[in-house]
Protein backbone atom coordinates (compact mmCIF):
# COMPACT_ATOMS: atom_id res chain seq x y z
CA UNK A 1 0.00 0.00 0.00
CA UNK A 2 0.95 3.36 -1.03
CA UNK A 3 0.90 5.52 2.14
CA UNK A 4 1.86 9.60 2.97
CA UNK A 5 4.98 9.52 5.01
CA UNK A 6 5.11 12.28 7.51
CA UNK A 7 9.20 12.52 6.44
CA UNK A 8 7.90 14.15 3.12
CA UNK A 9 6.20 17.09 5.35
CA UNK A 10 9.13 18.07 6.99
CA UNK A 11 10.98 18.17 4.05
CA UNK A 12 8.73 19.97 1.76
CA UNK A 13 8.16 17.13 -0.75
CA UNK A 14 4.43 17.99 -0.35
CA UNK A 15 4.07 21.46 -0.82
CA UNK A 16 3.64 20.19 -4.35
CA UNK A 17 -4.25 20.71 -3.46
CA UNK A 18 -19.70 27.20 -9.19
CA UNK A 19 -18.32 25.10 -5.92
CA UNK A 20 -22.16 23.54 -5.82
CA UNK A 21 -22.64 21.47 -2.81
CA UNK A 22 -23.93 18.00 -3.71
CA UNK A 23 -27.36 16.89 -2.04
CA UNK A 24 -27.12 13.94 0.70
CA UNK A 25 -29.25 11.42 1.63
CA UNK A 26 -30.07 11.41 5.15
CA UNK A 27 -30.99 8.38 7.70
CA UNK A 28 -31.82 9.59 11.34
CA UNK A 29 -32.79 7.46 14.08
CA UNK A 30 -31.41 8.15 17.56
CA UNK A 31 -30.21 12.34 17.21
CA UNK A 32 -26.64 12.79 18.97
CA UNK A 33 -26.54 15.93 21.19
CA UNK A 34 -23.34 18.23 20.65
CA UNK A 35 -23.38 21.75 22.08
CA UNK A 36 -24.31 23.27 18.61
CA UNK A 37 -27.36 21.19 18.48
CA UNK A 38 -28.77 18.08 17.49
CA UNK A 39 -27.99 16.19 14.31
CA UNK A 40 -28.46 13.16 12.30
CA UNK A 41 -27.50 10.26 13.78
CA UNK A 42 -26.18 8.75 10.50
CA UNK A 43 -25.21 10.58 7.14
CA UNK A 44 -24.44 9.69 3.67
CA UNK A 45 -23.54 12.33 0.94
CA UNK A 46 -23.93 11.63 -2.95
CA UNK A 47 -20.35 11.08 -3.25
CA UNK A 48 -19.29 7.54 -5.30
CA UNK A 49 -15.92 6.41 -5.08
CA UNK A 50 -17.66 4.03 -8.85
CA UNK A 51 -18.51 7.29 -10.07
CA UNK A 52 -16.27 10.26 -8.45
CA UNK A 53 -13.16 8.24 -7.16
CA UNK A 54 -10.69 8.28 -9.64
CA UNK A 55 -10.13 5.45 -11.55
CA UNK A 56 -6.49 4.31 -11.21
CA UNK A 57 -4.49 3.25 -7.26
CA UNK A 58 -2.48 5.56 -5.66
CA UNK A 59 0.76 4.11 -6.43
CA UNK A 60 2.81 7.24 -7.21
CA UNK A 61 6.29 7.66 -6.31
CA UNK A 62 8.12 10.97 -5.58
CA UNK A 63 11.96 11.96 -5.23
CA UNK A 64 13.20 15.06 -3.72
CA UNK A 65 16.66 16.24 -5.90
CA UNK A 66 18.57 18.41 -4.37
CA UNK A 67 22.30 19.91 -6.68
CA UNK A 68 21.05 17.28 -9.04
CA UNK A 69 21.29 14.45 -6.62
CA UNK A 70 18.45 12.61 -5.63
CA UNK A 71 17.39 12.68 -2.32
CA UNK A 72 14.97 10.56 -0.23
CA UNK A 73 12.06 8.75 -2.08
CA UNK A 74 8.44 8.67 -0.86
CA UNK A 75 5.31 6.70 -2.46
CA UNK A 76 2.13 8.03 -2.45
CA UNK A 77 -0.14 11.39 -3.45
CA UNK A 78 -3.08 10.23 -1.00
CA UNK A 79 -3.76 14.08 -0.04
CA UNK A 80 -3.63 15.16 -3.60
CA UNK A 81 -6.09 12.40 -5.04
CA UNK A 82 -8.24 12.85 -2.37
CA UNK A 83 -8.33 17.05 -2.69
CA UNK A 84 -8.35 16.57 -5.97
CA UNK A 85 -11.57 13.72 -6.37
CA UNK A 86 -13.29 16.52 -4.27
CA UNK A 87 -12.44 19.32 -6.58
CA UNK A 88 -14.40 17.36 -9.33
CA UNK A 89 -17.33 16.45 -7.09
CA UNK A 90 -17.68 20.07 -5.79
CA UNK A 91 -17.22 21.66 -9.23
CA UNK A 92 -19.49 19.34 -10.78
CA UNK A 93 -16.87 18.30 -13.37
CA UNK A 94 -16.42 14.77 -14.41
CA UNK A 95 -13.42 13.49 -13.16
CA UNK A 96 -10.87 11.66 -15.58
CA UNK A 97 -11.64 8.29 -16.67
CA UNK A 98 -8.45 6.80 -17.43
CA UNK A 99 -7.46 3.85 -15.24
CA UNK A 100 -3.53 3.58 -15.63
CA UNK A 101 -1.86 6.49 -12.82
CA UNK A 102 -0.85 9.50 -14.79
CA UNK A 103 2.43 10.58 -16.19
CA UNK A 104 5.31 12.54 -14.69
CA UNK A 105 4.64 15.97 -16.24
CA UNK A 106 1.08 15.14 -17.56
CA UNK A 107 -1.56 17.59 -16.53
CA UNK A 108 -2.76 15.75 -14.01
CA UNK A 109 -0.17 14.25 -12.24
CA UNK A 110 1.00 18.05 -12.07
CA UNK A 111 -2.28 19.08 -10.27
CA UNK A 112 -2.67 16.35 -7.96
CA UNK A 113 1.00 16.98 -7.02
CA UNK A 114 0.20 20.25 -6.12
CA UNK A 115 -3.23 19.52 -4.02
CA UNK A 116 -1.07 17.17 -2.04
CA UNK A 117 1.35 20.26 -1.41
CA UNK A 118 -2.16 22.41 -0.54
CA UNK A 119 -3.19 19.13 1.64
CA UNK A 120 -0.04 19.06 3.97
CA UNK A 121 1.41 22.27 4.38
CA UNK A 122 0.12 25.69 2.58
CA UNK A 123 -3.22 25.62 0.81
CA UNK A 124 -4.55 28.56 -1.27
CA UNK A 125 -5.87 30.52 1.98
CA UNK A 126 -2.44 30.33 3.56
CA UNK A 127 -3.28 26.91 6.13
CA UNK A 128 -1.72 24.39 7.16
CA UNK A 129 -2.14 21.05 8.83
CA UNK A 130 1.34 20.70 9.30
CA UNK A 131 0.51 21.61 13.10
CA UNK A 132 -2.11 18.45 13.15
CA UNK A 133 0.51 16.10 11.73
CA UNK A 134 3.25 17.97 14.28
CA UNK A 135 0.74 17.87 17.25
CA UNK A 136 0.33 13.91 16.89
CA UNK A 137 3.73 13.52 16.37
CA UNK A 138 4.91 14.84 19.51
CA UNK A 139 4.07 11.72 21.99
CA UNK A 140 7.10 10.85 23.97
CA UNK A 141 6.95 7.65 26.08
CA UNK A 142 3.20 7.06 24.48
CA UNK A 143 1.54 9.12 26.99
CA UNK A 144 -1.10 10.78 24.79
CA UNK A 145 -1.57 7.78 23.47
CA UNK A 146 -5.24 6.98 25.31
CA UNK A 147 -6.27 10.81 24.94
CA UNK A 148 -5.11 11.03 20.72
CA UNK A 149 -7.62 7.90 20.34
CA UNK A 150 -9.80 9.06 22.51
CA UNK A 151 -10.28 12.29 20.38
CA UNK A 152 -11.38 10.37 17.28
CA UNK A 153 -14.54 9.54 19.44
CA UNK A 154 -15.62 12.94 21.36
CA UNK A 155 -18.80 14.38 20.48
CA UNK A 156 -18.12 17.36 22.50
CA UNK A 157 -15.47 19.67 23.72
CA UNK A 158 -13.95 19.55 20.03
CA UNK A 159 -13.73 16.21 19.65
CA UNK A 160 -13.40 14.49 16.01
CA UNK A 161 -16.52 13.19 16.28
CA UNK A 162 -18.02 16.67 16.73
CA UNK A 163 -15.96 18.34 13.84
CA UNK A 164 -17.05 15.29 11.70
CA UNK A 165 -21.02 15.68 12.44
CA UNK A 166 -20.91 19.45 12.13
CA UNK A 167 -18.70 19.64 8.79
CA UNK A 168 -21.12 17.16 7.29
CA UNK A 169 -24.41 18.32 7.64
CA UNK A 170 -24.59 20.50 4.82
CA UNK A 171 -24.10 17.02 2.97
CA UNK A 172 -20.59 17.44 2.00
CA UNK A 173 -17.53 15.17 2.22
CA UNK A 174 -14.85 15.72 4.35
CA UNK A 175 -11.17 15.11 4.01
CA UNK A 176 -9.72 13.27 7.19
CA UNK A 177 -6.18 12.51 7.64
CA UNK A 178 -5.31 9.14 9.39
CA UNK A 179 -2.23 8.96 12.10
CA UNK A 180 -0.56 5.38 12.47
CA UNK A 181 1.23 5.38 15.94
CA UNK A 182 5.02 3.89 16.41
CA UNK A 183 7.70 4.29 14.22
CA UNK A 184 9.39 7.56 15.53
CA UNK A 185 6.06 9.27 14.65
CA UNK A 186 6.70 8.89 10.94
CA UNK A 187 4.39 6.47 9.56
CA UNK A 188 3.18 5.86 7.31
CA UNK A 189 0.53 7.89 7.70
CA UNK A 190 -2.66 8.41 5.13
CA UNK A 191 -5.38 11.27 4.15
CA UNK A 192 -8.57 9.82 2.72
CA UNK A 193 -11.93 11.63 2.27
CA UNK A 194 -15.09 10.84 4.74
CA UNK A 195 -18.41 10.36 3.09
CA UNK A 196 -20.65 9.09 5.41
CA UNK A 197 -20.88 8.19 9.03
CA UNK A 198 -22.76 6.30 11.40
CA UNK A 199 -23.00 6.40 14.99
CA UNK A 200 -25.36 3.48 15.65
CA UNK A 201 -26.54 3.38 18.89
CA UNK A 202 -23.17 5.43 20.49
CA UNK A 203 -23.42 8.79 21.74
CA UNK A 204 -20.42 10.75 21.44
CA UNK A 205 -19.81 10.19 25.51
CA UNK A 206 -16.98 7.92 25.35
CA UNK A 207 -19.48 5.57 26.77
CA UNK A 208 -20.63 2.56 25.56
CA UNK A 209 -21.05 0.93 21.83
CA UNK A 210 -17.89 2.53 20.58
CA UNK A 211 -18.05 -0.26 18.21
CA UNK A 212 -21.06 0.91 16.75
CA UNK A 213 -19.40 3.75 15.54
CA UNK A 214 -18.45 3.99 11.59
CA UNK A 215 -17.38 6.46 8.61
CA UNK A 216 -17.49 5.56 5.24
CA UNK A 217 -14.35 6.52 3.39
CA UNK A 218 -13.09 6.65 -0.27
CA UNK A 219 -9.63 5.96 -0.12
CA UNK A 220 -7.74 6.18 -3.44
CA UNK A 221 -5.58 3.26 -2.52
CA UNK A 222 -8.48 1.48 -3.16
CA UNK A 223 -10.73 2.75 -6.33
CA UNK A 224 -14.17 1.73 -6.78
CA UNK A 225 -14.35 0.90 -3.13
CA UNK A 226 -15.85 1.91 -0.16
CA UNK A 227 -14.48 1.54 2.92
CA UNK A 228 -15.90 1.49 6.37
CA UNK A 229 -13.64 2.54 9.14
CA UNK A 230 -14.43 1.68 12.54
CA UNK A 231 -13.00 1.47 15.75
CA UNK A 232 -11.58 -1.31 18.49
CA UNK A 233 -11.98 -0.12 21.93
CA UNK A 234 -9.96 -2.53 23.24
CA UNK A 235 -6.62 -2.17 21.18
CA UNK A 236 -7.50 1.18 21.08
CA UNK A 237 -7.20 2.00 16.99
CA UNK A 238 -9.20 2.48 13.93
CA UNK A 239 -9.33 0.27 11.32
CA UNK A 240 -10.94 -1.33 7.98
CA UNK A 241 -13.90 -3.06 7.95
CA UNK A 242 -12.83 -4.29 4.85
CA UNK A 243 -9.02 -4.83 5.62
CA UNK A 244 -8.63 -5.44 9.37
CA UNK A 245 -4.53 -5.03 8.74
CA UNK A 246 -4.95 -1.18 7.87
CA UNK A 247 -5.01 0.05 11.52
CA UNK A 248 -4.49 3.77 12.45
CA UNK A 249 -4.08 5.62 16.64
CA UNK A 250 -6.38 7.91 15.42
CA UNK A 251 -7.98 10.84 12.84
CA UNK A 252 -8.09 14.47 12.19
CA UNK A 253 -10.98 16.35 10.69
CA UNK A 254 -9.17 18.82 8.00
CA UNK A 255 -10.86 22.00 8.33
CA UNK A 256 -8.69 23.65 6.09
CA UNK A 257 -9.86 22.79 2.23
CA UNK A 258 -10.97 25.03 0.11
CA UNK A 259 -12.52 24.16 -3.41
CA UNK A 260 -10.22 24.72 -6.67
CA UNK A 261 -10.99 24.30 -10.27
CA UNK A 262 -9.22 21.35 -11.77
CA UNK A 263 -8.47 20.85 -15.18
CA UNK A 264 -10.94 19.13 -17.41
CA UNK A 265 -9.31 15.96 -18.98
CA UNK A 266 -10.91 14.42 -22.17
CA UNK A 267 -12.23 11.71 -22.25
CA UNK A 268 -14.46 11.46 -25.64
CA UNK A 269 -15.13 8.06 -26.47
CA UNK A 270 -14.13 6.07 -29.49
CA UNK A 271 -15.24 5.81 -32.52
CA UNK A 272 -17.26 2.25 -32.92
CA UNK A 273 -15.42 1.34 -35.97
CA UNK A 274 -13.19 -1.23 -34.31
CA UNK A 275 -9.90 0.80 -35.89
CA UNK A 276 -7.14 0.92 -33.31
CA UNK A 277 -7.35 4.57 -32.43
CA UNK A 278 -4.84 4.87 -29.02
CA UNK A 279 -2.01 2.93 -28.05
CA UNK A 280 -1.03 2.70 -24.05
CA UNK A 281 2.49 2.77 -23.67
CA UNK A 282 4.29 1.59 -20.61
CA UNK A 283 7.62 1.57 -20.11
CA UNK A 284 9.26 0.31 -16.55
CA UNK A 285 12.64 2.17 -15.99
CA UNK A 286 15.71 0.03 -14.36
CA UNK A 287 18.86 1.03 -12.26
CA UNK A 288 19.10 4.42 -14.79
CA UNK A 289 16.85 6.90 -15.12
CA UNK A 290 16.00 9.29 -17.52
CA UNK A 291 16.90 12.69 -16.99
CA UNK A 292 14.62 14.84 -18.80
CA UNK A 293 15.53 18.49 -20.05
CA UNK A 294 17.32 18.26 -23.30
CA UNK A 295 17.31 14.29 -22.84
CA UNK A 296 14.06 12.57 -23.37
CA UNK A 297 12.51 10.27 -25.38
CA UNK A 298 10.39 10.09 -28.89
CA UNK A 299 7.90 6.95 -30.05
CA UNK A 300 7.82 6.48 -33.54
CA UNK A 301 4.91 4.54 -34.89
CA UNK A 302 5.57 2.65 -38.16
CA UNK A 303 2.69 1.25 -40.73
CA UNK A 304 3.05 -1.74 -43.16
CA UNK A 305 2.73 0.65 -45.87
CA UNK A 306 6.18 2.50 -44.85
CA UNK A 307 4.41 5.30 -43.36
CA UNK A 308 5.47 6.93 -39.61
CA UNK A 309 4.51 9.03 -37.34
CA UNK A 310 6.44 10.75 -34.43
CA UNK A 311 5.36 11.80 -31.25
CA UNK A 312 8.14 13.53 -29.45
CA UNK A 313 9.28 13.75 -25.87
CA UNK A 314 6.34 12.22 -24.41
CA UNK A 315 8.46 11.94 -21.47
CA UNK A 316 7.49 16.12 -21.07
CA UNK A 317 10.87 16.79 -20.97
CA UNK A 318 10.48 15.81 -16.84
CA UNK A 319 12.76 13.01 -15.32
CA UNK A 320 11.64 9.65 -15.48
CA UNK A 321 13.17 7.97 -11.90
CA UNK A 322 14.97 4.56 -11.98
CA UNK A 323 13.26 1.29 -11.33
CA UNK A 324 9.86 2.94 -11.28
CA UNK A 325 6.69 2.51 -14.16
CA UNK A 326 4.85 5.31 -16.42
CA UNK A 327 2.28 5.01 -18.45
CA UNK A 328 1.79 7.39 -21.86
CA UNK A 329 -1.70 7.04 -23.76
CA UNK A 330 -0.98 7.99 -27.36
CA UNK A 331 -3.74 9.38 -29.82
CA UNK A 332 -2.91 8.14 -32.85
CA UNK A 333 -2.99 10.67 -35.46
CA UNK A 334 -4.45 7.76 -37.72
CA UNK A 335 -6.89 5.40 -36.86
CA UNK A 336 -5.86 1.92 -38.34
CA UNK A 337 -6.67 -1.89 -38.03
CA UNK A 338 -4.26 -3.25 -36.10
CA UNK A 339 -2.68 -5.18 -38.76
CA UNK A 340 -1.84 -2.12 -40.40
CA UNK A 341 0.13 -1.06 -37.64
CA UNK A 342 3.67 -2.46 -37.71
CA UNK A 343 5.99 -1.71 -34.77
CA UNK A 344 6.38 0.76 -32.09
CA UNK A 345 9.78 3.00 -31.49
CA UNK A 346 11.18 4.47 -28.40
CA UNK A 347 13.98 6.66 -29.65
CA UNK A 348 16.38 9.11 -27.28
CA UNK A 349 17.59 12.62 -27.98
CA UNK A 350 20.39 11.67 -25.88
CA UNK A 351 23.90 13.47 -26.48
CA UNK A 352 27.10 11.74 -26.46
CA UNK A 353 30.27 12.22 -24.49
CA UNK A 354 30.69 12.13 -20.69
CA UNK A 355 27.62 14.51 -20.12
CA UNK A 356 25.88 12.29 -21.94
CA UNK A 357 22.31 10.45 -20.25
CA UNK A 358 22.01 6.49 -19.96
CA UNK A 359 19.01 4.78 -19.27
CA UNK A 360 17.69 1.35 -18.40
CA UNK A 361 14.55 0.12 -19.50
CA UNK A 362 13.86 -3.25 -18.14
CA UNK A 363 9.71 -3.69 -19.05
CA UNK A 364 7.72 -2.20 -22.17
CA UNK A 365 4.17 -2.96 -22.54
CA UNK A 366 1.55 -1.89 -25.24
CA UNK A 367 -1.66 -2.08 -25.23
CA UNK A 368 -3.79 -1.38 -28.52
CA UNK A 369 -7.20 0.08 -27.71
CA UNK A 370 -10.37 0.22 -30.25
CA UNK A 371 -14.06 0.47 -29.23
CA UNK A 372 -14.74 -2.87 -28.87
CA UNK A 373 -11.91 -4.10 -26.99
CA UNK A 374 -8.07 -3.57 -25.47
CA UNK A 375 -5.01 -5.73 -26.68
CA UNK A 376 -1.59 -6.11 -25.18
CA UNK A 377 0.47 -6.52 -28.49
CA UNK A 378 3.61 -6.30 -26.86
CA UNK A 379 5.42 -7.35 -23.69
CA UNK A 380 8.70 -7.66 -22.76
CA UNK A 381 11.16 -7.38 -19.82
CA UNK A 382 14.65 -7.77 -18.94
CA UNK A 383 17.71 -6.60 -17.09
CA UNK A 384 17.69 -4.40 -18.86
CA UNK A 385 15.25 -5.07 -21.41
CA UNK A 386 17.16 -2.49 -23.85
CA UNK A 387 20.37 0.12 -22.55
CA UNK A 388 20.00 4.10 -24.07
CA UNK A 389 22.84 5.96 -24.24
CA UNK A 390 24.47 8.89 -26.67
CA UNK A 391 24.29 6.32 -30.17
CA UNK A 392 20.59 6.81 -29.90
CA UNK A 393 19.88 3.17 -31.51
CA UNK A 394 16.16 3.47 -31.08
CA UNK A 395 14.42 -0.11 -29.82
CA UNK A 396 11.76 -1.37 -32.30
CA UNK A 397 8.97 -2.99 -30.70
CA UNK A 398 7.49 -5.43 -32.97
CA UNK A 399 3.38 -5.82 -32.62
CA UNK A 400 1.97 -9.19 -32.51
Amino acid sequence: MKKLTIISLALGLLMNTEAAVAQESVIQSTALKLPVGTFANMKRTTFDPTKHGFKFSNEFQTQIQIAGLNGPRFGGLCGGMVYSALDYYKTNEPIPAQTHRPASGTTLHQYILTRQNNSTLLNSNGGSNADKWAELILNPFGWRTNEFFNWGLQGSNGGRVQELVEMMRSGSPVPLGLFKDGNGGVGPHHQVLAIGYDLGRYKGDLGDYKEDFKIFIYDPNYPNQTMTLRVNPAAQNYYYQERPDNKWLTYFVDKKYTVARPPAISSTPLANDGLVRQLLIEIGTGGDDLRGGNDNVNVIVKYTDGSTDIYPTVNKRVRWMDNYKEAVLLSLRRAAPLGQIKCVMLQTTFGGGIGGDNWNVDLLRIVAKSSDQERVVFAQTGSPLVRFDGNNRPFEAVLR
